[in-house]
């Protein structure tokens, strides 16, 4: 299996990694030859020649009021400062570039805008000017008013044109921009959240405009566009962005998406192909320290959208708001050698992830990056339209609070997530997506995901695709679409520590070096092969180094190292792992022992270089297997091994419980063959039964059964020669179950629901759930209502947790019903899910957009339409032992044996609810839980 990355992505990340004539460089531009132009604050005067620091202008407004010509420079004196604008006139020409400078000795000289001009250094409708060695302020003082008041249209540095055509060549090179209170202004979200310098729904044209640096297309006259105005070849490099909103960096094209303006579409795209599209070329931003840190309105560290031909390298991206680089409606972006980390929620914003190509981006390459500590590490959001395509490989991902991986991409988008080592120790997901972003295409492969918390969610559905990776740390549930899984410890050299990068520092890459795996580790040489794979890995060694590896790191032998490894899986004739097997190399008049792990994996570390070994495996009942290996410089020596059994039946085995999970004893066992008795056991005191010497075959079942109880079965069960077949646990409920709690609701008083009544907690903020005459008077329900975003994650909630977590056989009924037709945005509301003990939804049921819906594992599937104002009976049976859950809907069955969305060992709470800008109402009532099968 060879899986293909498309050739043109692979030469896009040639050309751009290359020193290329057509990308920017940095340093001025030769032969400029023209003049030189000094501007002293405190000693300067503006009726002066300016042409020398002795004749120094004084003003900026000395400045602003002359057309420069190709070639010039204005230098302003370091340590001194201006407040106002800073607007020169004229443009340079092609390798006659204008330039702004400082001269003398001290700190940047700075520009304040002090909150009263839009831009604090502007350039409109110009060409060829070059920028370096400045500081850059345009803070509006709050003056003891209420938070978020003195936001407005600022930006630090803003660079735009609305004449049409092309403009050509910028560049912005150790400037310090800090301190701009621009106003925040989002696309879409609900109004109701508008509060002192954040709306919502604004819509393209006005959003998203403010911030530190910012470069934009825009237009004269919105009702009569005319052609786009295109910026080319923009360089922004060796910069620091601080605290300003809402971004740091922001690159983007007018639309005309404001009323009464016309629709160009130059800033969006509606399809891959899209004519209208006219986006900015040849775009680099490297080595820039960006950081919100200090405010609370700082969002994007970079926003970067209507662009074609982009390059991101080398830059520190720390604690921004909503997303460290987001890319957004652009194509043939290369995002690299980047640090994100710490980025967090601010100023509305719903996201917190490091790296995001978002809606309507295609040939998005991200790669050599180190993702950290974020809400998120990578957000695949290609949400809003049917189409785009990312690579994210040779990545460090690590400790990200909610999803080390997001998939939330609309069908049509496609994804290639390769090579890249993952690492969660605070969350309980490693791969996330949910409901229709699960259609997208994913493939998945090669990647290391190690997680130190249990059962860390690995989302799948039939258009995600894992293969070959490693997954290690605690327990987890393995993709049944891997076939080639890898299961255990990868074997890092040691633990990622700070401290982080600076602006001083730059990206600290290195601090991800101990994820290196070491010699031997079962991640050597088990991947797969992907054509056109970028050539290098996370440290920049080539790739591949023999047979491919798995994770950010193509293992190599250490400089100074005198051995190397040798390792490999052992599986018997049938391709079945072969454990504890007994392992000895004799080697250089050496031996060397081990045994084969659960996998059939082993390892022995330590053979010195050159010459010939004998490796000889052997296990009772397999025939012994002998053969030479040879070690050598450069790499672990791969060896596999098939033992052959001499076995001809095995066993079955597994527990017998009760409706809470406890162990019955004296249970009768049978295995049946075609109906046929084989071989009879009774249950042991902790409930565990094993019936050996079952005949090698299909089709086996292992029934249950005890006087008083319901009997169990588990069917379809294989019998291979020599192993041990576990048929999991057999459920015994009481012939009537057990109730533990019964909600109708209708001695309730009509009114709000308030939390704590019989155990309910009740989430409502800025909506509302409330106990309802409906269907009658003498038959009341609740009735959650949400027309507004707020209330947090819980959002419009009435959960029910139990004290004491429920294991075993648990029934959950309940009636719902929705009143009210869908007519736009959102709508789902959750009627009920239930949780593990952790918080995480295993068993997901909702009423959505007039259809009934529920996950089966990972994946959503719509069950039937539902009608409005009809009450439907929900019924839920889960069996937390074997990880499934039947669910009827008014007595039909429509899930029967689903598996978990999320492993729930125990059940912690169920929950009624609707979040985020899901609209609308619904009803609950007479909600039923008991052990037992109801």
């Amino acid at each position: 299996m060879t899986p293909s990355v498309p050739k043109r992505v692979a030469l896009l990340v040639m050309l751009l990694v290359a020193p290329m004539s057509l990308m920017p460089t940095s340093g001025a531009a030769a032969g400029g030859g023209g003049a030189k132009y000094y501007v002293d604050a405190s000693g300067g005067d503006d009726a002066a020649t300016g042409t020398t620091p002795a004749a120094a202008w004084r003003t900026l407004d000395r400045v602003n009021a002359t057309v420069f010509q190709p070639g010039d420079e204005i230098l302003l004196r370091a340590g001194q400062r201006w407040t106002g604008q800073l607007w020169p006139k004229g443009s340079g020409q092609p390798g006659r570039p204008i330039v702004i400078d400082r001269y003398g000795q001290g700190e940047k000289p700075e520009v304040n805008g002090a909150g009263q001009v839009a831009d604090a250094v502007r350039l409109h409708n110009q060409e060829h000017w070059e920028i370096r060695n400045l500081r850059v302020s345009n803070a509006n003082p709050l003056g003891g008013g209420q938070p978020g008041t003195n936001l407005r249209d600022l930006r630090g540095i803003g660079i735009s044109g609305d004449m049409g055509g092309q403009l050509n060549h910028f560049r912005i090179d150790a400037v310090d921009v800090h301190d701009v209170t621009g106003e925040i202004n989002w696309i879409g979200g609900d109004p109701a959240g508008n509060r002192p310098g954040i709306t919502f729904r604004t819509g393209w044209d006005r959003s998203k405009n403010t911030g530190g640096i910012v470069l934009r297309g825009l237009v004269a006259d919105a009702a009569n566009p005319g052609s786009p105005t295109v910026l080319n070849d923009i360089l922004i490099e060796n910069s620091t962005v601080s605290r300003t909103s809402f971004a740091g960096i922001i690159v983007k094209q007018h639309t005309g998406s404001n009323p009464g303006a016309v629709h160009t579409g130059w800033g969006e795209r509606a399809s891959r192909d899209d004519p209208r599209f006219a986006p900015h070329t040849n775009v680099v931003i490297r080595g820039n320290f960006i950081t919100q840190e200090g405010t609370d309105y700082g969002c994007n560290g970079m926003y970067l959208t209507g662009i074609r031909g982009g390059l991101v390298e080398r830059n520190v991206v720390y604690r921004t708001g909503t997303s460290g680089i987001e890319a957004y409606y652009a194509d043939d972006i290369v995002i690299q050698h980047n640090e994100v980390y710490e980025t967090e929620q601010k100023a509305g914003g719903a996201d917190s992830n490091g790296i995001d190509p978002d809606n309507g981006t295609t040939n998005i390459v991200v790669q050599y990056n180190f993702v950290h500590d974020n809400g998120d590490g990578i957000l695949l959001c290609q949400c809003g339209r049917g189409f785009g395509d990312a690579w994210i490989r040779y990545n460090i991902i690590k400790s990200n609070t909610r999803y080390q991986i997001y998939l939330h991409s609309n069908r049509g988008a496609t994804a290639y997530i390769y090579n890249n080592t993952i690492v969660n120790d605070v969350s309980d997901h490693l791969v996330y997506g949910y409901g229709n972003f699960l259609q997208a295409t994913y493939h998945l492969w090669n990647n290391i995901f190690y997680s130190t918390r249990a059962n860390a969610s690995l989302t799948t559905s039939p258009t995600i695709d894992y293969e070959s990776n490693v997954y290690g740390g605690a327990a987890l549930t393995i993709p049944s679409s891997d076939t080639k899984p890898v299961v255990g410890d990868p074997m890092f050299l040691g633990q990622v520590t700070g401290p982080y990068g600076t602006a001083e520092t730059g990206p600290r890459l290195d601090r991800a070096l101990p994820l290196r795996v070491a010699s031997g580790s079962r991640a050597v040489g088990t991947g797969i092969s992907v054509e056109n794979n970028g050539g290098a890995d996370y440290s920049g060694a080539t790739v591949y180094n023999g047979p491919p590896d798995i994770g950010a790191f193509e293992y190599r032998t250490p400089p100074g190292q005198a051995s190397e490894s040798i390792n490999g899986f052992v599986h018997d004739q049938y391709g079945r792992p072969v454990p504890a097997a007994d392992v000895v190399l004799e080697s250089h008049g050496k031996t060397f022992t081990t045994t084969t792990e659960h996998d059939g994996f082993y390892r022995i570390a330590g053979v010195r270089f050159g010459g010939h070994g004998t490796l000889t495996l052997s296990k009772a009942d397999y025939v012994p297997a002998t053969g030479s290996v040879t070690v050598a410089l450069g790499g672990t020596t791969r060896h596999d091994v098939t033992l052959v059994t001499t076995r001809v039946d095995g066993t079955i085995q597994g527990r017998v419980l009760d409706e809470r999970a406890q162990p019955l004893q004296g249970a009768l066992v049978s295995v049946l063959s075609g109906g046929n008795t084989v071989a009879t056991s009774r249950s042991t005191v902790d409930g565990t039964f094993s019936v050996a010497g079952i005949p090698a075959g299909e089709g086996y079942a292992v029934q249950a059964r005890m006087d008083g109880r319901l009997g169990d079965q588990k069917a379809s069960l294989s019998v291979t020669p020599g192993q041990t077949t576990d048929a999991g646990g057999l459920l015994l409920p009481l012939e009537t179950a057990t109730a533990i709690q019964e909600h109708t609701f209708d001695a309730l008083p009509v009114g709000p629901f308030a939390g704590g009544t019989n155990g309910w907690q009740v989430t409502s903020t800025g909506n509302a759930v409330d106990v309802v005459a409906v269907p009658s008077e003498t038959d009341r329900s609740v009735r959650l209502t949400r027309t507004a975003n707020t209330g947090g994650t819980p959002g419009t909630n009435m959960t029910l947790p139990f004290a004491q977590p429920l294991q075993g056989l648990v029934t959950i009924e309940a009636r719902v019903m929705r009143s009210e037709p869908y007519v736009s945005g959102n709508n789902w509301f959750s009627l009920p899910y239930v949780y593990n003990t952790n918080g995480a939804p295993a068993v997901s049921f909702a009423f959505d957009k007039g259809n009934i819906v529920a996950y089966e594992g990972t994946t959503s599937r719509i069950l039937e339409s539902y009608e409005l104002g009809r009450w439907y009976r929900i019924k839920l049976v889960i069996d937390t032992v074997n990880q499934r859950f039947d669910l009827s809907i008014d007595g039909q069955p429509r899930i029967d044996d689903g598996r978990f969305r999320n492993a729930m060992p125990a059940i912690g709470s169920l929950s009624f609810y609707a979040n985020s800008s899901n609209y609308g109402s619904a009803y609950v009532d007479n909600v039923t839980v008991a052990y037992g099968r109801a």
